[in-house]
């Protein structure tokens, strides 16, 4: 009988975490459809900005090739410094997704032990306190909201300035079971203009303000504005990870509630079947008397 017992407790216990992670599961396939909405959205538009950027750089570098490393260089500072932003999640039930974002800094961090690390979401900065005894880097939390808003970054936002470069590691979204590692550099990528198309653009334009100023104003917002889009990306990439480990999770809690109840219905049957040979054996006795 106790054995019985002991199986219905554990029926109770598999049933509940299954519930759970099925609303978990539910919770993150809203979560990720909505958002998913928002990033291929803003990954239009951050990829026509740079577009635009692009061709305004070609039409610098047309002018002069001096001028066009100095508007390059004109949002870092001769500092000679290297930040890394590492973006994790606040919590587990997620599958995979932090630990392969942390077999990634293994291989970073041993190589950039002298950068300034800057890390979103508490699984992050768990896992940089012990880097902290093992190698001597110096990181700064900062926390990763669940609902993200450009205020929330406004203080990551203003320490740009002080690095000569800036790289991000994340886990971008290529589908609900598809993600990569991305360790990348923070910057407007350059375009790279063979000499074939430079000839086929042969329009004068010009530029109110200066092409100079323009490019400037619209580098560095482009530049916050993929910043944005990258941790917006990776926070895709969680909802997936967290959807598939909690949908594989509820399936193995199926799968564990028909193996505990074949077990229980086996003992139960045991129990019947031994109530059965009692009574035949009690019954027996009384017609031996008789």
């Amino acid at each position: 009988m106790a054995k019985i017992n002991e199986i219905k407790e554990q029926k109770t216990v598999v049933k509940s975490v299954g519930d759970f992670a099925n609303s978990l599961q539910q919770i993150s396939a809203s979560r990720m459809a909505s958002l998913r909405k928002v990033v291929l959205k803003s990954r239009r538009f951050v990829d026509e900005t740079t577009a635009i950027l692009r061709e305004l750089r070609v039409e610098q570098r047309r002018a002069t090739q001096q001028e066009m490393q100095k508007v390059i260089r004109n949002y870092k500072m001769s500092t000679n410094k290297h930040a890394i932003i590492v973006i994790t999640s606040n919590q587990g039930l997620c599958g995979s997704y932090n630990n392969e974002i942390f077999k990634k800094l293994d291989t970073i961090v041993p190589q950039n032990k002298e950068a300034d690390y800057f890390v979103l979401g508490t699984k992050g900065q768990e896992y940089f306190r012990r880097l902290v005894r093992k190698y001597g880097v110096k990181f700064f939390p900062y926390n990763n909201p669940e609902f993200l808003e450009i205020k929330h970054l406004q203080s990551l936002i203003r320490m740009f300035p002080r690095y000569d470069k800036i790289n991000l590691v994340y886990s971008k979204y290529i589908n609900p079971i598809v993600r990569e590692i991305v360790f990348e550099e923070l910057t407007v990528p350059e375009n790279a203009v063979d000499q074939s198309t430079d000839l086929k653009a042969k329009t004068k334009f010009i530029f109110e303000p200066a092409i100079d100023t323009l490019i400037d104003n619209v580098s560095a917002k482009l530049r916050y504005a993929l910043f944005r889009q990258q941790i917006l990306e990776s926070k895709l990439a969680l909802y997936a990870s967290q959807m598939i480990a909690m949908q594989t999770a509820t399936d193995n809690a199926k799968d564990l509630l028909k193996d505990l109840q074949l077990q229980y219905n086996k003992e139960r049957r045991k129990l019947i079947d031994k109530k059965i040979q009692e009574v035949q054996a009690g019954r027996a006795l009384w017609s031996d008397a008789d």
